[in-house]
């Protein structure tokens, strides 16, 4: 019994030593959680979406925009495009031959690029 003892003492000992369970010493700024990081994405991409899809109503005034979340997958597929090195003018033919009409295919490729993936945001 006295050997486990022994033993326990000395594992505690050195544990307490070399900092095992310690708290960090010197640490200036805690890192924002995983959480927080998801949260704060979330709201940006809810803005961003936000304002395409404003921005989108104001310029096609008699487009249905009942089903919003179209308009955002089309302006979402706009991005992976141009992430993918297709021009404006190939992302716009390729919305065309998915059923938009020339205004619509036009304003989803510019507004995309302002408020979706600004990156590609034509020049002033």
């Amino acid at each position: 019994m006295r050997k486990i003892g022994a033993v326990a003492a000395t594992f505690l000992l050195t544990a307490s030593l070399t900092g095992c369970g310690a708290l960090p010493v010197g640490r200036s700024a805690a890192s924002p959680t995983p959480t927080a990081v998801a949260e704060s994405q979330a709201a940006e991409a809810f803005a961003q979406e936000s304002a395409y899809l404003s921005a989108l109503r104001q310029q096609l005034r008699t487009t249905d925009f009942s089903a919003p979340q179209l308009w955002i997958d089309l302006g979402r597929a706009v991005c992976k495009g141009f992430d993918e090195a297709m021009t404006p003018k190939e992302m716009f033919d390729s919305l065309k031959d998915a059923g938009l009409s020339e205004p619509e295919a036009s304003a989803v490729v510019v507004i995309s690029g302002i408020h979706l993936c600004p990156e590609y945001a034509p020049a002033p």
